[in-house]
């Protein structure tokens, strides 16, 4: 007899908890994914601005693993391509190289039209499913008023009146460690954790 699906709340939609997210729901379990800025993708951010849109978090990605690179191209063939860019080199007064970079040991990826590009693929079937809340910063997280064996979240958002989620079956962190540090010494439970990530 199967077990009923468990849920999981997913805090941050970068590409680690995104492909949590993906990951969970693909083994038939239920997740929300929370995010506090209004778009996802981390550190892997675009910014748009009157001159155009330019990457501000990661230049490039790596693909080290078979199992990453089946995703790409069953999930984003379009999206993600190799980096062709040429590396800087410091030429000396009569054009000879003075210093160039060293040659990169492994292929260097990125996301078109521009990094952002590719969580947005990733996000798209959580945002039609109502499993993806953007612009919803999470303050604490604590045991369920209801049932002590579960998860609540204290939320904070512009479009949402109840900021209190309840009923989750485990909490997932897919923050950088500094936002983990500050989000669990709020979390009256968890401080405890706080302290081993300074």
């Amino acid at each position: 007899r199967r077990r009923p699906p468990r849920h999981f709340a997913i805090i941050g939609a970068g590409i680690a908890g995104l492909t949590c997210a993906r990951t969970l729901r693909q083994a038939g379990e239920q997740v929300t994914v929370f995010e506090g800025a209004d778009t996802v993708g981390g550190r892997m951010a675009t910014q748009d601005t009157s001159f155009g849109s330019f990457d501000t978090g990661a230049q490039y990605f790596t693909v080290r693993d078979a199992r990453f690179a089946r995703v790409l191209e069953a999930t984003a063939p379009d999206v993600a391509r190799r980096w062709s860019a040429s590396a800087v080199r410091v030429l000396d007064a009569e054009g000879r190289v003075v210093e160039a970079p060293p040659p990169p040991r492994e292929a260097h990826w990125v996301a078109t039209p521009s990094m952002r590009a590719l969580p947005e693929r990733w996000a798209a079937p959580l945002a039609q499913a109502g499993a993806l809340q953007l612009d919803t910063r999470v303050l604490r997280i604590q045991r369920d008023a209801m049932d002590a064996t579960r998860w609540q979240l204290q939320t904070q958002s512009s479009n949402s009146a109840n900021p209190i989620r309840a009923g989750f079956d485990g909490v997932i962190l897919a923050l950088p460690a500094s936002n983990v540090r500050e989000l669990l010494s709020h979390s009256k439970q968890l401080a405890d954790l706080a302290k081993p990530l300074e």
